[in-house]
């Protein structure tokens, strides 16, 4: 395994450079990625940034908004996270699975004294209950990542007035707040990392993961970023993670609302039905997909809107690959209001 410490502070770069060593560099094995950034919020592929961020609170205390390439939920992050993406081949590697992929992280925290820290639902790490770290995946042609954050000493003040968290969610967990939702892995450590800077945290994780006594050792497994690669990374932040289109996309009004929480996420779709079909169409959640949704709403608009015309337009996609561990019929049952 290789890895790469990124030392810039602003989110927008630091995935622009994740893209980037996936589409452009190669290696012969895994490579994780480590990233620290000063408070932001990280909405998923699939969301809508207005429906998930208070907006005037964010702008009131310059907090950064971007849009990742990943499906899954929003996430806030500041100067007490550390973020980690596994970037690796796809073959053989079940898209989905959290669980295999997040052993090495859970194994780190164990050794570091988190003994109770574990894979909880279907993307989430707990302890005692709280979340810690929220997960997601993105695969682009033969390779993926699989990324994450650790909250360290996040601000859960913030966190929880930042981010406007579904109804639906809250409910389906049994919780009445995200402040009540969220924990920091600070006071389930050894003591010996009580104390430690949130550098010196992310360095003591990397050393478990190359279960390595001092970073010296595995200096040869370390990929520094070169000129070349950060011009490149910097056309990414102005074409994607700064782009104001990618981040809040259209918000066209609509007639129609249904919002559903799944096995495999929260999706909410927005209809505009004029002369029995679909006008137009809107797809939101926290779900997973290897397969961008866009090309779903493309196929339905025009389309009659009752559930045989529906199924008949989808029935020639593999719906799997657009919605992780959730159903065909399902999402027509949604739609239809049934």
């Amino acid at each position: 395994m290789y890895y790469v410490l990124l030392e810039s502070r602003d989110i927008r770069e630091n995935l622009a450079a994740e893209q980037y060593i996936l589409n452009q560099l190669s290696f012969d094995e895994p490579l994780v990625l480590f990233y620290i950034q000063k408070p932001c919020v990280i909405i998923g592929r699939n969301q809508n940034a207005y429906a998930e961020i208070n907006m005037t609170y964010a702008k009131e205390k310059h907090i950064t908004i971007t849009r990742r390439q990943s499906g899954g939920g929003a996430v806030y992050d500041d100067l007490g996270n550390v973020s980690f993406s596994f970037v690796m081949e796809a073959a053989n590697r079940s898209f989905g699975d959290f669980r295999t992929l997040t052993q090495p992280i859970l194994t780190a925290l164990h050794r570091m004294g988190a003994v109770g820290a574990e894979m909880n639902g279907r993307n989430d790490l707990y302890l005692d209950g709280q979340k810690f770290s929220g997960n997601a995946m993105y695969k682009k042609g033969k390779k993926m990542y699989m990324h994450g954050t650790l909250m360290f000493d996040v601000d859960l003040e913030e966190m929880s007035k930042v981010l406007n968290v579904s109804k639906i969610k809250i409910e389906s967990k049994g919780t009445k707040s995200v402040r009540s939702h969220v924990t920091n892995l600070k006071p389930y450590l050894s003591r010996k990392y009580q104390d430690i800077s949130i550098e010196d945290f992310r360095d003591q994780l990397l050393l478990q993961l190359f279960e390595a006594s001092d970073l010296e050792e595995i200096r040869g497994k370390r990929y520094e970023l070169t000129t070349a690669d950060y011009r490149e990374i910097a056309k990414l932040v102005k074409e994607i993670y700064g782009n104001k289109e990618w981040i809040y996309g259209e918000a066209p009004e609509f007639t129609i609302h249904r919002e559903r929480k799944f096995g495999g996420g929260l999706v909410e779709v927005g209809l505009s039905i004029e002369k029995g079909r679909i006008h137009q169409i809107k797809i939101y959640g926290d779900y997973f997909s290897q397969k961008d949704t866009k090309e779903i709403e493309a196929l339905l608009t025009g389309c009659v809107y009752d559930q045989p015309a529906i199924k008949e337009a989808l029935a020639a996609i593999n719906f799997d690959e657009y919605f992780t561990n959730i159903s065909r019929e399902e999402f027509i049952c949604l739609l239809t209001d049934r």
